[in-house]
């Protein structure tokens, strides 16, 4: 069980030698092991205790929660896995889909690099690293987007997505049913959110109004993201019946701010209006960020979020954005110029009851519900009308976009349970696959089964691209660290080293072929993949690969650790501490003594 992390002034350092080298090879072993567990069709189960009171543990096969529940004992252990977890868990949240392959990759460049490292005294570090990015850039990413099968080529779109939705989701047919089932109902452009629910074990799929937003909490919030997290178990800022301001602008102080505040708590105070609070604008200070984080985290005040209109290559793409949003929430865009949030008044925010929720992520953020249908058809004329003339290709694929995002809806995807565990453990699952559909639709797909991996091998071992030294890097690192995914995959599904080398041996003759051929885990036999459905996003295979060097180029080149040292008592009492004084304040809240429980 994961406590408080109490911080002290005494730190414990580790420089550069044996020892560190020690703890990282250890640690990362130990991560990949675990998580690696889960990889493929014969992947297991892993057991994970909860945090929270009263709950039971949480059975999962997913790489994602195995990988964001481990914790040690030991303080550099700890950093270096968070920091190696870090970059992992991008590689879901940017894909849906290779976690499990980043993190065994990533242990493996470690390892092989270790060891390359000891048998060549003078090899730089920082030397292989380039070379391992090199290979990367030159070899394995252009590979990869060559063998990248586009899904509107297509007949049987549906079957494809199907197909890549179910393998991100370890399996599970009806949850690769229902993510298909949400693209149908919003298109292609549109976006899926996902709840969940207590109830006999399934999933539903429901359309809600609304619009999707390509931005998150982390860049809108900047290092002020954590205060405005209310929603931590699923990391994400939730707000219901919000009000909208609109700003094409940047905010630099709290003068224009003050001036919404009167206008919005004298309305609180009067009518009830809602105190959830967005505001959508070109930019904020560090100044304002910190005043309204250090004014969300008060439960008694308004809670007001900032977000960040996104960057457009588009002409005036901010502006249509901002437009998009003011249409959808019925509030007036404000500017500096002619609409100063100092003469505002409380009509010209976004509210009404068909605004339902709004949500933010780390990576994007959602609107569910709009405020009046006749701005947002009015607003679809308008970019219909832009569509008849655009300036280029570009902006006619920016503008088919927008409209998507404004007309086509938000699908909910909901989760059903009948305990905590089961619904949190389906839940990361459904994130993962409605995430790899995303990016298939948009990158294309893959043959599944490490066919991707295989390929950059054989590539690898036949370019003129690298010289003599960056080959032999490439032959003693790259080459057996991009296996052994592969060769994780076949051992969790029951074959040792000799019966994966005759499994592959047919797969690697085929990658000269047009026609490939990939090995069915679930049926235990060579099949076409794209008729028997065995098919990786491709951006989980390219993020894979991308991140787990990310990862090695950071453990591999470390001069030392400086970490806070561990008091494993006082931590249990910061932990117990904590748990009384929520305890204290839920009573004081209800009225009731029962609820304060030590």
């Amino acid at each position: 069980m994961q406590y408080a992390k109490v911080k002290s002034v005494s730190k414990m350092v580790l420089p550069k030698g044996p020892d560190l080298e020690k703890v990282v090879l250890a640690t990362m072993k130990t991560a990949a092991d675990m998580v690696g567990a889960t990889l493929g069709p014969g992947g297991a189960p892993v057991l994970i205790e909860r945090q929270e009171d009263g709950l039971p543990p949480m059975v999962t096969k997913d790489g994602v929660t195995v990988y964001r529940s481990l914790g040690f004992q030991g303080s550099i252990a700890q950093v270096v896995m968070e920091a190696a977890r870090d970059a992992s868990v991008r590689t879901a949240q940017e894909a849906g889909d290779g976690t499990t392959t980043a993190t065994v990759l990533s242990e493996a460049i470690v390892r092989l690099s270790s060891h390359y490292i000891k048998s060549h005294p003078k090899a730089s570090p920082q030397r292989v690293v380039r070379i391992l990015q090199k290979a990367f850039q030159k070899v394995v990413e252009p590979t990869l987007k060559n063998a990248v099968s586009h899904i509107s080529s297509f007949e049987d779109k549906q079957s494809i997505l199907r197909s890549i939705a179910k393998t991100s989701a370890n399996g599970d047919q009806d949850l690769a049913e229902a993510v298909v089932q949400c693209f149908d109902l919003v298109g292609d452009e549109g976006n899926v959110t996902i709840s969940e629910l207590s109830g006999p074990s399934g999933y539903e799929v429901e359309k809600v109004e609304g619009f999707p937003i390509p931005i998150g909490f982390e860049e809108s919030c900047q290092k002020f993201y954590s205060k405005f997290i209310n929603d931590p178990a699923n990391q994400r800022v939730y707000l219901e019946r919000p009000m909208f301001l609109v700003y094409h602008g940047r905010l630099n102080d709290m003068q224009g701010l003050r001036h919404l505040f009167e206008v919005v708590f004298e309305k609180w105070q009067k009518e009830g209006a809602s105190h959830n609070i967005v505001i959508v604008a070109t930019g904020f200070s560090e100044s304002v960020l910190g005043a309204l984080a250090h004014n969300f985290e008060d439960a008694v005040t308004m809670n007001i979020f900032p977000l960040l209109a996104p960057q457009s290559p588009m002409l005036n793409g901010q502006l249509g954005f901002l437009e998009d949003v003011a249409a959808i929430t019925g509030a007036k865009l404000m500017d500096p110029l002619n609409n100063p949030i100092e003469g505002m008044e409380f009509e010209d925010l976004g509210f009404g009851e068909g605004l339902k929720q709004f949500e933010s992520t780390r990576y994007r953020s959602n609107i569910v519900g709009y405020a009046d249908e006749e701005s947002v058809l009015e607003q679809v004329d308008v970019i219909n009308a832009m569509l008849q003339n655009p300036g280029s290709e570009l902006d006619e694929s920016l503008l088919r976009e927008r409209l998507g995002k404004i007309s086509g809806g938000i699908a909910k995807l909901k989760v059903v349970g009948s305990s905590g565990g089961e619904t949190k453990e389906k839940r990361d699952r459904a994130e993962d696959a409605v995430c790899a559909v995303r990016g298939a639709i948009k990158s294309g797909c893959l043959p599944g089964g490490g066919w991707g991996l295989l390929k950059a091998i054989d590539e690898l071992s036949n370019t003129e691209l690298l010289n003599q030294e960056e080959k032999l890097v490439v032959q003693e690192i790259l080459q057996p660290a991009l296996l052994e995914p592969v060769h994780r995959l076949l051992a969790n599904c029951g074959y040792s080293d000799d019966e994966s080398a005759e499994i592959l041996r047919p797969v690697i003759s085929s990658l000269k072929e047009e026609k490939p051929v990939v090995f069915d885990a679930y049926a235990g036999l060579h099949v076409d993949p794209f008729e028997a459905g065995v098919l990786d996003s491709a951006p989980a295979v390219m993020e894979a690969v991308k991140n787990a060097l990310s990862i090695a180029s950071l453990l591999g080149t470390l001069g030392g650790t400086v970490v806070f040292q561990r008091d494993a008592d006082l931590e249990r009492q910061e932990s117990r501490d904590i748990r009384s004084f929520l305890n204290d304040s839920n009573a004081d809240m209800t009225g009731n003594p029962a609820n304060n429980r030590a």
